[in-house]
């Protein structure tokens, strides 16, 4: 049957098919994916903006053709993860540009805004390589368009193109070395194929009625779903390959006028992989980059930032390799905000750290390596008004989190969190674990900071013993009955603006120079623990009071954490260190943005628990 237009009922189930196809194939093409990063995502990133552009569709349903198409860029720009995610968005934005004024699409219009969306596409990138999604892309739409001036029939047109975008395909195997070297087409490209082929499907039943039918019976899968697939499989020759950019950093941009040739211009020096999707109003950016406070700073100075998401490939990478040892731990260990422990501890250990959200001058951004923690101190010297508000990280980060544990494949995964007395952050990851495809143990620490540091170290030690999920915990929670926690607070700003610290007893404290300590109780609520006398009794203080808990000569783990001050926390690692026994262990970190918001400048924090 001849098709000579599309409207919106038929491109809301074209595209719905063409969805499904690509999502019910998301773990084939993790598995062929080499490029540009070798991180095992491209159908899942992929496979969630379809999703997401999917159920954007699902109801109203616009009779426009047109503006189906400009809800579902729109969506599919929100929801665009990764590389090829953003490219496929941007393909969208550009279909929708073309074509959103359009109650109809005739062959020929269809044809001749693919041309343009794909041109558009490759000029979205800094860098654009043939031989990927771009070259399927530009020869699909090129086959589109002459086939559309000698014939209308969408259906005849669309076929045509579709057997073109194939061989298209077939041909990206030999086109870069990557794909040379591990014998697979780009994963990008055959995304997109499943994609026209879930289309195709849907015009050769040419029945909306059958495609109805067919939506009654089924349903795009849930994300928790489409997680259960991510492998994060790295090729076994890419495995001890240094990747040049460390992290995958993300962003939605919105604002006025917004000028997507300056933003690439700005963002180029700082990475690769840059694609920079959408125009306008809203921009859609990706970069692989080692600053990704760098990006930020760029991104904050030209528009409103949301969405923000950064990934440390190297830490997948280091699960897959994990993964493929025989003595790999069958416990993944994930933490949040809370806990400071060294980034290089983090890594070595295969830890997923879920990081809350910051914001400074109205600027919003995740903890960790979005953040110059130096930036933030000198704002604390030198601005009387600088203030740090957080936020909680959302259920959808434990769930990226989860998932990307679960991708060392592991048996189960335990959460040790920030104190649910002081946060809903423990209650968001509680929520995300009822719904993970591998069990996840929820531990609240009842603490923060160094306190919340060590017990994620023991989890780790016993994990590495093959010690199983609910174990660790139930050892966790003896651990964190018999620990030591203070944090010494120097500066009284932060408290005083919280409220933490009002009426007579602050003005007692300031008058006689006191300053507080702090720590959790059985509840995990902020509580007093006593008071020292000027600011350089400090470290003395705290450990005179942690030798009390422990003679000289225990076998301890000790964390001290500081905010900007790193020499007082060494002192006070010297003193433990001569205290206890030499097998024990002391480390010193600087505590994150979200704590040292409320220790401020010259905070210390210490934990210690006992090893036997």
């Amino acid at each position: 049957m001849k098709i000579s237009y599309i409207d919106g009922p038929r491109l809301v189930r074209a595209l719905e098919y063409g969805a499904r196809s690509l999502i019910e194939n998301a773990s084939q093409l993790n598995d062929i994916n080499v490029f540009p990063v070798p991180d095992g995502d491209t159908g899942t990133n992929m496979a969630s903006t379809v999703r997401s552009m999917s159920l954007a569709l699902a109801v109203p349903e616009p009779g426009s053709a047109g503006l189906v198409l400009q809800k579902a860029a729109r969506a599919a720009l929100s929801a665009a993860r990764g590389n090829s995610g953003a490219i496929l968005a941007q393909f969208f934005w550009g279909l929708a540009e073309e074509l959103g004024h359009e109650a109809r699409i005739g062959a020929k219009k269809l044809a001749t805004a693919a041309v343009k969306a794909a041109e558009r596409t490759r000029k979205a990138l800094s860098i654009p390589k043939d031989g990927t999604i771009l070259t399927v892309l530009h020869d699909w739409a090129h086959a589109m368009y002459e086939r559309s001036q000698h014939c209308d029939d969408i259906f005849e047109v669309f076929a045509t193109a579709f057997e073109s975008a194939k061989a298209s395909l077939e041909r990206t195997k030999e086109a870069l070395p990557e794909m040379r070297r591990a014998g697979v087409v780009d994963a990008g490209a055959k995304g997109f194929v499943h994609l026209l082929e879930g289309i195709a499907h849907f015009m050769r039943a040419g029945s909306l009625r059958e495609a109805l039918q067919r939506r009654k019976r089924h349903t795009i899968p849930s994300e928790q779903t489409m997680q259960s697939v991510e492998e994060h499989e790295f090729p076994d020759d890419q495995l001890d390959v240094p990747l040049p950019f460390r992290y995958c950093t993300e962003a939605m941009l919105s604002g006025e006028a917004l000028d997507p040739d300056a933003i690439r211009e700005r963002l180029t020096p700082l990475g690769d992989s840059l694609v920079v999707a959408g125009s306008g109003q809203l921009i859609r950016i990706h970069i692989h980059t080692n600053q990704p406070a760098r990006v930020f700073d760029v991104l904050d100075a030209v528009a409103t930032v949301d969405a923000h998401k950064v990934d440390d490939m190297e830490l997948q990478r280091r699960l897959q390799q994990r993964a493929k040892t025989t003595h790999a731990p069958k416990v993944a260990i994930v933490v949040d905000t809370g806990c400071d422990l060294p980034e290089d501890f983090l890594l070595e250990h295969g830890i997923v750290k879920v990081p809350a959200l910051i914001t400074i001058d109205g600027k919003t951004r995740p903890d960790g390596p979005s953040l110059d923690a130096e930036a933030i101190h000198g704002f604390m010297r030198t601005r009387p008004d600088f203030a740090v508000s957080t936020s909680q990280p959302p259920e959808t980060a434990f769930s990226r989190a989860f998932g990307i544990a679960a991708s060392s494949h592991v048996r189960e995964i335990l959460y040790i969190g920030l104190s649910s007395a002081l946060s809903g952050t423990f209650r968001a990851g509680q929520r995300a674990a009822a719904q993970s495809a591998v069990p996840v143990t929820c531990f609240d620490s009842r603490s923060l900071t160094a306190a919340a540091s060590v017990l994620a170290r023991a989890a780790v030690s016993m994990a590495e013993q093959g010690m199983g999920a609910s174990e660790i915990a139930a050892s966790l929670a003896h651990l964190r009955d018999r620990m030591f926690f203070l944090v010494g607070v120097r500066n009284l700003t932060s408290l005083i603006r919280s409220g933490r610290l009002h009426g007579l007893k602050s003005v007692i404290l300031r008058k006689f120079g006191l300053r507080p300590l702090l720590t959790t109780d059985a509840e995990g609520k902020a509580a007093a623990a006593g008071i020292f006398a000027g600011e350089g009794t400090m470290v003395k203080t705290l450990f005179a009071k942690l030798r009390k808990h422990y003679p000289a000569g225990s076998i301890v783990d000790v964390h001290i954490t500081h905010v900007d001050a790193s020499e007082d926390a060494a002192k006070l690692a010297s003193l433990c260190s001569e205290h206890f026994h030499p097998d024990s262990r002391i480390e010193v970190s600087p505590m994150g943005a979200l704590l040292a918001s409320l220790g401020w400048l010259g905070a210390i924090g210490i934990a210690c628990v006992p090893r036997k």
